[in-house]
């Protein structure tokens, strides 16, 4: 080999020792899950955390109440509720679910941004 290509290879090995590094350095969901609960969307992730939970119990009650129900009317009233409220509870846990990735992606994106940053005043 010639020496350009062991500088390469050397350069690559040193960016591949970083880039693990990092990766080992984040704790995975349990650190996402509190990053939402300390970003910009703060509020709204709590606001939705509490509707979540209130949604929850009522899906837990209505689906009780449903099983507990004699006449068919109650089971069908009791029914569209338990529905409604598990579409609730999907519905926020997934828009939680989707805010946690986007703020995940962002603080991807602006390490890639530093990291090109730091490679162009490298190459300077």
């Amino acid at each position: 080999m010639s020496q350009l290509d062991e500088k390469i290879r050397q350069e690559l090995e040193n960016e591949t020792a970083v880039i693990d590094e990092l990766l080992a350095s984040e704790g995975g969901l349990p650190d996402m899950v509190a990053a939402a609960f300390k970003g910009g969307m703060r509020r709204w992730i709590w606001l939705t955390s509490i509707i979540t939970l209130i949604a929850t119990v009522l899906m837990f009650w209505t689906g009780y109440e449903f099983y507990m129900a004699e006449l068919v009317d109650d089971r069908i009233f009791w029914g569209i509720w338990f529905i409604a409220s598990a579409m609730a509870q999907i519905a926020l846990k997934t828009w939680q679910w989707m805010e946690m990735n986007r703020a995940n992606l962002m603080r991807e994106i602006k390490r890639l941004e530093l990291a090109v940053a730091t490679l162009a005043a490298r190459g300077k």
